[in-house]
């Protein structure tokens, strides 16, 4: 499934962190130190809700135009953040092989030390 839902990132001054939250999904939030980190958070993130909520056969929420995204807070902004489920499975899937190949390597280290 590719699709796109607003986030919303809002500056912490006192954290200095970008807190982002997507107002459509429950649960579905992450920060970054910078906004660039925040964004790549926040693609994960959705990801693995929407992929998650996929695999379970859990309903997934519609998701609302940016310019229904209503801002409590002056340090916020909202933007879209883009979903590709079926790339995002196949990425798990990569890094379950690879934690498979680094764990196969650390038990032949263990029998040879």
């Amino acid at each position: 499934m590719k699709c796109i839902y607003p986030a919303v990132f809002t500056w912490d001054e006192e954290s200095k962190t970008y807190a982002v939250h997507f107002p459509d999904i429950e649960n579905c939030f992450t920060f970054g130190y910078t906004l660039s980190e925040a964004i790549d958070y926040a693609d994960d993130v959705l990801n693995l809700m929407l992929w998650d909520a996929e695999k379970c056969g859990d309903p997934i929420p519609k998701a609302s135009k940016l310019e229904d995204i209503k801002l409590e807070d002056k340090n916020s902004f909202a933007q879209y953040i883009y979903a590709d489920t079926e790339l995002y499975g196949d990425l798990m899937q990569l890094r379950k092989i690879l934690d498979m190949k680094k764990r196969n390597k650390a038990k032949k280290f263990r029998k040879t030390a």
